[in-house]
């Protein structure tokens, strides 16, 4: 019996393995393209840009600066104020994979003339029941902020948000008024500007897999102040793509509730937006 030299076995042990060795790291290389394929990052965006047409309704009251109760006005109750369109928009730059600079504005500009069925008495001024009044609410949102994604998958994302909310809100009314037991045309008017910091979750999920076609997307962003007031606003919504860089969206949205309580020298607010939101989303 011929007898194998330890040369001659390592030989054979070598040709055995070699082979065999890159055929397994062939296919480990094929499955993870694979895996990498399958799990591409469906939110892989550096900008992300949206504009919505928002049918937003009003509802509230403003109080005059340093009254209560009887000195103001409710948008539904003594003026009947309706929905009327107008745009709310976003810009998210993603500047590292979990961290976005973003910036959102919502201007809201509205009308209303109606005949009062209560007397009210604002910034000074009474207007009598009976009285032809036009009332003129404005309320400019511009929210500069920052997102840091808690988790970020490809099929979507958690973060959280901080903003700066700069609300500038002006109320006003005119109309026949009485002024020292005299009848004139008068124009009442109070404004507040509000920087609010504000914080909340940001979220997105697409439920196709390794498809972009689909995504749901919510946000909620909120404080309480104390003694000066609270903010709330809340956006959810559905985008479909169509196209490698272009989404439809379609949603609801609370673009804000404001209370700011009167003092002295500054109007009372209660003032809520809401409305459905359509639009179009662009990102690349």
């Amino acid at each position: 019996m011929r007898r194998q030299s330890k040369y001659q076995t390592r030989g054979s042990a070598v040709a055995w393995l070699v082979p065999r060795m890159f055929i397994l790291l062939c296919l480990l290389s094929a499955a993870r393209g694979n895996a990498q394929t399958n799990d591409k990052d469906l939110d892989a965006y550096k900008i992300w840009v949206a504009g919505y047409w928002w049918y937003s309704q009003p509802s509230g009251s403003f109080n005059a600066s340093g009254n209560k109760g009887a000195y103001s006005f409710n948008l539904q109750r003594d003026l009947n104020f309706g929905s009327y369109s107008t745009f709310t928009g976003d810009v998210d730059w993603r500047f590292k994979r979990k961290h976005h600079l973003t910036f959102s504005v919502s201007p809201i500009e509205s009308s209303k003339s109606a005949t009062l069925t209560r007397t009210i008495t604002f910034q000074g001024d009474t207007f009598n029941v009976g009285t032809q009044v036009s009332a003129d609410i404005r309320a400019f949102s511009f929210k500069p902020g920052y997102q840091y994604d808690i988790t970020r998958r490809n099929h979507g994302f958690l973060g959280v948000v901080a903003q700066i909310n700069l609300i500038d809100t002006k109320a006003s009314l005119t109309g026949t008024a009485v002024v020292n037991g005299q009848s004139a045309t008068r124009t009442a008017s109070g404004s507040v500007f509000a920087p609010l910091p504000v914080f909340g979750p940001h979220g997105r999920w697409y439920p196709l897999r390794n498809s972009g076609v689909l995504s749901f997307d919510g946000s909620a962003q909120a404080m309480y102040f104390f003694g000066y007031g609270n903010f709330l606003s809340a956006q959810t919504r559905v985008d479909v793509g169509l196209g490698p860089h272009l989404k439809l969206s379609a949603g609801y949205q609370m673009g804000s509730r404001l209370r700011v309580k009167a003092s002295t020298d500054r109007i009372g607010i209660r003032l809520t937006q809401t409305g459905a939101i359509v639009g179009v989303v662009g990102h690349w």
